[in-house]
């Protein structure tokens, strides 16, 4: 009997390869191009080809995160043919983790997913597309791919931004409160201002022990140190101590992600809040156009997420263990403080219908990794 089992599990996988393969052709039939163009080039190992993937990004990056790319984890890439955009995956054991939609035109992201799938399916690995918007998820279910719907990634409009009114009372009454405080605000540089430096560092290590589950190695942590050439920094201080910063990463040359949002356990209220603040009038006055508030688990303006059995057994338990590691219910209600002037939505494609344990552990090991005790370094 048990022989049976594993005999009827092998078949159905070599059924679904044959589906997903049959899938990529249609789709080169659609865009009218040769079958052979499916295959991909060759994947690089984004640190090779640094200087060409920052270039891309600062014209064609479009979401919150996509510069991860460009940090020490060991990301690959694959190129579209004339190389103005790309994919970026990390590799698990059995799996392959694509973080963001892919950074290109429009048009080009679908056909950057299909080479992604073509590439996993050679390796015979599953594939998971992670916080996608809808052109690459229109695309995913294409391929036979399956989507779900996990949040929103929410922006503001700089040429209209402002607190005041009451559409973002909230923030204003919580910095309000911390300038009666003595709270202030400025930007600041740890890379040339050893004031800075420190006092980030010591913020950021007293908000990590708070909680154990804050300290990880996956490209999902927070660390002030990397990205340095290209993120800015902004600080709330107190009696000219640092008490809480928020870092920020480009979106492209038009933009910003509001990426990590830090304050030491006894900071006051509104010590956040206006750092936020102050960060979106710094960008307001330089020019930009947008900032990103990031992604938001499971959050819409309107209602909240109200499909829990979406993800199945395995995927659940995957669920429930990142709920508890990054506790999204936390995560937006803070956040959407800052009440955005418009969502895109997002979600997340996988390859198979069934989550086996080994592909959800797989998927966790990318997205979670234990913490390396290692010196620390700053990145320059």
């Amino acid at each position: 009997m048990a022989r049976a089992c594993v005999f009827v599990k092998k078949k159905r996988s070599r059924c679904r390869s044959a589906q997903i393969v049959e899938n990529l052709a249609g789709m080169a039939k659609i865009v009218n191009r040769p079958t052979d163009f499916l295959d991909p080039s060759t994947p690089q190992f984004a640190a090779d080809v640094a200087d060409e993937i920052a270039l891309v990004l600062a014209t064609s990056g479009h979401e919150a995160g996509q510069y991860c790319v460009l940090g020490p984890d060991p990301w690959q890439v694959i190129w579209n043919d004339d190389r103005s955009g790309f994919v970026s995956f990390l590799e698990g054991r059995r799996c392959l983790l694509s973080w963001r939609s892919p950074v290109a035109r429009k048009e080009s992201q679908g056909e950057l997913l299909i080479r992604l799938a073509m590439h996993a399916s050679r390796l015979k690995k599953s594939v998971f597309a992670m916080e996608v918007n809808k052109t690459t998820s229109d695309a995913g279910v294409q391929l036979g791919m399956i989507p779900i719907w996990t949040g929103t990634e929410s922006y503001l409009d700089l040429e209209t931004w402002s607190l005041r009114g009451g559409k973002r009372k909230k923030i204003r009454w919580a910095r309000s409160h911390a300038v009666t405080l003595g709270l202030e605000w400025r930007e600041a540089f740890p890379f040339s201002n050893i004031h800075d430096r420190v006092g980030i560092g010591r913020v950021e290590e007293l908000w990590k022990a708070e909680r154990p589950e804050r300290r990880t190695d996956s490209f999902l942590r927070t660390s002030f140190e990397e990205l340095a050439d290209v993120r800015r920094y902004f600080v709330a201080e107190e009696h000219g101590e640092i008490i809480a910063f928020v870092t920020c990463t480009p979106v492209n040359e038009d933009g910003w992600y509001l990426q990590d949002i830090v304050r030491a356990g006894d900071a006051p209220r509104g010590a956040l809040e206006g750092t936020m603040a102050y960060a979106l009038d710094v960008f307001q006055k330089d020019g930009y156009r947008f900032v990103s508030n990031g992604a938001l688990p499971f959050w819409r303006p309107d209602e909240q997420w109200s499909d829990p059995n979406q993800f199945g057994v395995v995927g659940n338990q995957v669920l429930r263990f990142f709920n508890r590691q990054y506790r999204f219910r936390g995560i937006n209600q803070f956040r959407s403080k800052l009440e955005p002037d418009r969502v895109t939505s997002l979600y997340v494609l996988r390859s198979r219908r069934v989550i086996s344990p080994r592909v959800g552990w797989s998927l966790i090991k990318l997205l979670n990794r234990k913490t390396k005790t290692t010196s620390r370094s700053f990145r320059r």
